[in-house]
């Protein structure tokens, strides 16, 4: 469906394709006014508080998610309101004919629908999020009139580098000379950011304060993510009053990010070390005393991850993902030997132990754990 025919998994990094796409499509991008927002940690929590609060000042928004939870039409939003399949399906139709000689990627084509579906819907403003890293992201190659960055952590590494100071320079590429780039970022990576802000002569504005009103996603770096998007909004223009402003954050959602089901089940789509820790800060404030569920990706810091959630989930029982990039036996053999650790064949069998455990129940690790488990239980109604 859409880009079935496409693999999810390839990553072509490099900007020249959708150069080339965008000058073929006379840059529908240039359309309405667009933002790129890259980090490490709360580039999606960031994208929504952005979009409600654009929305709820009277602006249309189109924002672009990335990655998807459990549907494709996920990663394309109008006002709020996801895509359908049958548009953007059409929308490719259309385009296949006179992109087709570029070979774009699926990442390549995920911002490419964006930009024309926005363009369709005659947007006020679109929301981009970067989906790797920043410099040669497909996304970079829209020219943004303003640049978001998040909190920076060591995560893919084998592309990004091995560094704080390396990574906050990969997605420092995202701004642009003349324009403002702003960032809650700190310490290392503050620094290197704000020496290529100098460099190309961008505009440098870091956010610091919380906005001081109550968010409607849990973990603590959420204030500071919803502080950003408020500030973003304002410097695009939006001047919306403080009820605005309240129920925008009150009313932000985004599925998978301490998801809360019931009494029982929490479910938060960690993905590297410094976002699990956030997941357990949560859970120790909570008085959480129960069970982990994971899976995690290959190339992930999987015993950090790991090692870190023993803190306050035991046992864990941990399974391969559905995913090539899954870790497999080698890797959680040694995170076996740590301890309080339960191999089992699949995700969905590790969560049918830990719930007969009868105890509380962590699901985290990826986008792929949360979304298998979800899945089942949201959609189909875990099998008794």
């Amino acid at each position: 469906m859409v880009l079935s025919d496409l693999d999810q998994h390839r990553w072509a990094l490099g900007l020249e394709r959708m150069s080339l796409a965008l000058d073929v499509l006379g840059h529908p991008e240039n359309a309405y006014p667009h933002v790129l927002v890259a980090g490490t940690n709360g580039k999606g929590s960031t994208c929504v508080y952005l979009e409600k609060i654009l929305q709820n000042a009277g602006w249309s928004v189109g924002t672009t998610l990335s990655p998807h939870l459990s549907r494709f039409t996920e990663r394309f939003r109008v006002n709020g309101t996801e895509a359908d399949a049958g548009e953007l399906e059409m929308i490719r139709g259309g385009l296949e004919p006179v992109l087709a000689p570029v070979g774009l990627t699926y990442f390549e084509w995920c911002v490419v629908l964006a930009a024309v579906l926005f363009k369709r819907r005659k947007v006020d403003a679109g929301i981009f999020e970067v989906g790797l890293g920043g410099r040669y992201d497909a996304s970079n190659a829209l020219d943004p009139g303003l640049a978001l960055i998040t909190e920076i952590s060591l995560d893919h590494t084998d592309y990004l580098g091995g560094t704080i100071a390396e990574i906050a320079g990969e997605k420092a590429r995202i701004a642009r000379p003349g324009k403002p780039v702003m960032t809650t970022a700190d310490a290392e990576a503050l620094q290197v950011i704000g020496d290529y802000a100098h460099a190309i002569g961008a505009e440098l504005h870091v956010v610091r304060g919380t906005s001081g009103l109550p968010v409607s996603l849990e973990g603590r770096p959420q204030k500071l993510n919803a502080a950003l998007a408020l500030e973003a909004a304002r410097m695009m223009g939006a001047r919306p009053d403080d009820a605005c402003i309240e129920h925008a954050l009150r009313t932000s959602y985004l599925p998978g990010r301490i998801e809360l089901f019931g009494d029982r089940v929490v479910m938060d789509v960690a993905h590297n070390a410094l976002s699990v820790l956030v997941l357990v800060e949560y859970l120790k404030s909570r008085g959480f005393d129960g069970v982990g569920v994971v899976g995690i990706l290959a190339d992930k810091d999987c015993l950090a991850m790991v090692s870190t959630l023993r803190q306050a989930c035991s046992p864990l029982y941990i399974a391969p993902v559905r995913s090539p990039r899954s870790w497999g036996i080698q890797e959680m053999k040694r995170a076996e030997a740590l301890g309080g650790v339960v191999i089992c064949e699949s995700i969905t069998r590790a969560f049918s132990e830990a719930l007969q455990t009868g105890r509380a129940v962590t699901v985290t690790g990826s986008f792929h754990t949360v979304s298998e488990v979800r899945e089942s239980l949201i959609c189909r109604g875990w099998p008794s």
